[in-house]
């Protein structure tokens, strides 16, 4: 991105440089600058990027947007009234005046796993480019734009914790398609009920280009209501009106089958990772690729060959036939029953490791008992819980007759685990982030490494 186009699409002033200088890397962290990049200092809880200007200098940055006059007469220096909208003013204008397709995925779970497939299947075809890491906010989204060069597809991941959120981060993508995997309880303590969930979700069509659609998962309850006569729906699911439904789904230990119908043929499909989620995430993937002009074929190969991002219910394989299944990077009451699901198919002695699910609000208590009681369902052998609203998960476990155990902090969870792993388990790790579980899995992979 020029120097000039930066100037013109967040209306500042150039204080020092040269117009005509290319920018290839923006950042708004020091310690991830490259050479010539243009660093983004922006205001945080308890920092002002401000004050590492010279420290992003020093670190190689040849350009610095800034809400400060500084002197730096051999740098690119741009001064604006509001660094953070400067941010989302050149990723909107990067958007605008580049020839790229643009899916934007949001959803209750399973929005980096499907953008994981959508990217594994647009890739068999496309130069794309996907958020990485969990780069789904108002300062993550418009930095993943920003990373855009030569693509010609960008699936971009939009999260959300309150309403308007969407609508600010799917303004600035202008989806030419857009995704809903589900409508679930996540963010439910924030936003009060589940319609206002799908209220926020729904925003995500309000960015959609003139020739845009919205995708989405037709077997979930909510958006199963959902009707436009605005822009096209193409509905995937086991609905027999779906534009590709699956069926003679398959759930093996560690891979999903399905048959799916297209242009009158039936194609049998592989997902290297179990879940009935996973095959509707699949469904979703094939059909944005058919929407890219993708060959089926292809669609499908790409699907074979997609890899889940770390920490989303990652499966490792430990010493003495140990395995354990990595949940732990967030959790709701959705995802913890698919995560208990995918325990549950293991004919080996099961054990259950939870935390609390947070930002739940007045739920938090008749969430995590419905969690107690699913367990109970699938047969789990141990139930570990930790933190204060697992209690309730503990509580009605126990009533149901499953042999559970609450702690207090991981480390009195890991101290009493010593005596209680034998050879062949498998162990399911899943909680909020807040929760920290990774410290868990991290003492097993450590203790029980091959």
């Amino acid at each position: 991105m020029l120097i000039r186009e930066i100037i013109e699409a967040t209306g500042g002033t150039l204080l020092s440089g040269n117009i005509n200088d290319d920018i290839h890397g923006f950042t708004q962290d020091t310690r991830q600058i490259h050479e010539g990049d243009m660093y983004i200092p922006l205001f945080g809880e308890k920092n002002d990027g401000h004050q590492f200007i010279k420290q992003a200098f020093e670190a190689g940055a040849s350009s610095v947007i800034t809400s400060q006059p500084i002197d730096y007469p051999d740098k690119n220096v741009i001064l604006v009234k509001d660094t953070l909208q400067a941010l989302t003013d050149m990723a909107a204008y990067l958007r605008k005046h580049r020839a790229v397709k643009v899916v934007g995925i949001t959803g209750s779970v399973g929005k980096t796993s499907t953008k994981d497939m959508i990217y594994a299947v647009v890739s068999m075809q496309y130069k794309t480019l996907k958020t990485l890491g969990n780069y789904n906010n108002h300062i993550g989204l418009p930095l993943t734009v920003l990373r855009h060069q030569d693509e010609e597809v960008m699936v971009l991941e939009m999260g959300m914790n309150h309403l308007g959120e969407i609508r600010h981060l799917t303004h600035i993508a202008r989806p030419d398609i857009a995704v809903i995997t589900n409508v679930g309880t996540a963010h439910i303590g924030e936003l009060g009920s589940r319609e206002n969930i799908l209220k926020a979700k729904m925003e995500i069509v309000e960015g959609l280009t003139q020739q845009g659609r919205l995708i989405i998962n037709d077997d979930n309850d909510m958006l199963h209501t959902v009707q436009s006569q605005d822009y096209p729906i193409i509905r995937v699911g086991e609905n027999n009106d779906c534009y590709l439904k699956a069926y003679h789904v398959e759930l093996l230990l560690e891979e999903s089958y399905f048959d799916l119908d297209y242009q009158g043929k039936t194609y049998h499909v592989h997902v290297p990772v179990s879940g009935y989620h996973f095959v509707m995430n699949a469904l979703i993937a094939i059909a944005v690729g058919l929407s890219l002009d993708i060959d089926i074929e292809k669609c499908i190969k790409g699907i074979d060959q997609f890899e889940l991002t770390k920490n989303r219910m990652d499966m490792i394989e430990l010493s003495h036939g140990i395995r354990l299944i990595d949940g732990t990077y967030n959790a709701n009451l959705d995802s913890m029953k698919s995560s208990l699901d995918v325990l549950s198919k293991y004919p080996n002695r099961k054990i259950a490791i939870l935390a609390d699910m947070l930002e739940l609000g007045a739920y938090e208590q008749a969430f995590h008992q419905e969690v107690g009681q699913y367990v109970a369902k699938k047969h789990i052998d141990q139930l570990m819980c930790v933190g204060p609203a697992s209690q309730n998960i503990v509580l009605k476990a126990q009533e149901n007759g499953i042999e559970a155990y609450h702690f207090e902090s991981n480390q009195d969870l890991i101290q009493t685990l010593e005596g209680c792993i034998q050879n062949d388990d498998v162990i399911l790790l899943k909680g909020s982030h807040g929760m920290h579980l990774d410290e868990v899995v991290d003492y097993l992979k450590e203790k029980y490494k091959k």
